[in-house]
């Protein structure tokens, strides 16, 4: 329950009905993403021109420093994020300014604003965001792009948690010279293993992106998963439904048991054990369930963060913890 990926595994079904199709050219040859293009730009309800397949999202980020970051330059981000912007950011010399979330895991957006000027390049907002899951609302975002683009800047909005968060930016790409959105594969789909994303923009942004591709953009067995997973497309919102209502049924458990819960748009919450924090965390441990804590962020400290899936992924974790309760009564 540490890294945000789908629970539990791929249903047997889907697994075996995939493996039925495999051959061994999957293997063997190099990848061809023609028809995978066509099937992502008709789902998406664009123009193939419009869209870069990625090694996951995180390729398609790094894709968008490639193009638009140098030294010196400023990049934009929330505080705290995705730590691979960070990283970007110091592999690529730029100046990274934060704009911070509060105690009250609230960001103001005009603060985004405020931050932008002509030494801005890049602007990185997750929404939703992680670590917090928190978003920012379509009509700030909307204000933050029309001053990036003002000030030369391009924005990236990162929506590799869509669909648990259903809101999108895609249908602005061809509305604004400065908006890219990234997505993966890796989180709803349940693709984490086989790093598939693409990033999505106006034809003149996606250009400039496949011209830092690798010669190839994901491996043959990536590409054939991920048709798979668009011939199957409504699966995804199936499970990010289930998703979301294993999120209450956990958030409620845990509110039951008097613990502060932050849910977020996510496919994770957070929750305060308050003094009980080191035992609860020590007895989670030594019972083998994976989880984040020790964020060193002042809005998340006092937090652990929980992965979670639909209801019956959630349930061998709560008896789990209802053996602490039982232990702790004793």
């Amino acid at each position: 329950m540490d890294k945000n990926e789908f629970l539990p595994c791929w249903p047997e079904g889907w697994f075996n009905d995939f493996v039925r199709h495999i051959r061994s050219e999957h293997l063997s040859v190099h990848p061809e993403t023609g028809i995978l293009y066509g099937k992502l730009a008709r789902i998406l309800n664009i123009s193939k021109k419009n869209i870069v397949l990625t090694a996951g999202s995180d390729g398609a980020i790094r894709s968008a420093f490639d193009v638009f970051v140098q030294p010196g330059d400023e990049v934009v981000m929330l505080s705290p994020t995705f730590a691979m912007y960070y990283i970007y950011a110091q592999i690529y010399g730029a100046k990274i300014v934060e704009v911070h979330y509060d105690g009250k895991l609230h960001l103001e957006s005009a603060d985004i604003i405020k931050s932008l000027n002509r030494k801005t390049k890049l602007v990185a907002i997750a929404n939703p965001n992680s670590p917090t899951g928190t978003v920012i609302k379509e009509k700030n975002l909307l204000k933050i792009i029309e001053k990036a683009s003002r000030s030369g800047a391009t924005v990236l909005v990162d929506e590799a948690y869509y669909p648990f968060y259903k809101n999108s930016m895609i249908d602005f790409i061809d509305k604004f010279d400065n908006l890219i959105i990234t997505r993966t594969f890796s989180k709803a789909a349940g693709l984490a293993g086989m790093r598939v994303g693409f990033a999505a923009s106006n034809r003149k942004i996606a250009k400039l992106l496949l011209s830092v591709k690798p010669m190839y953009e994901i491996t043959t067995l990536s590409t054939y998963l991920a048709e798979y997973i668009l011939d199957h497309y409504n699966r995804i919102f199936e499970y990010a439904a289930r998703t979301r209502h294993g999120k209450e049924y956990l958030a409620n458990f845990f509110t039951s048991k008097g613990y502060e819960v932050f849910r977020g748009f996510a496919n994770f919450l957070h929750v305060n054990f308050g003094r009980r924090k080191k035992e609860i965390t020590g007895y989670l441990k030594r019972h083998n369930v994976l989880f984040k804590q020790g964020f060193a962020h002042p809005a998340l400290r006092r937090f652990s963060r929980f992965t979670v899936g639909p209801e019956e992924s959630i349930k061998p974790f709560i008896e789990i913890f209802n053996g602490f309760d039982k232990r702790h009564k004793k």
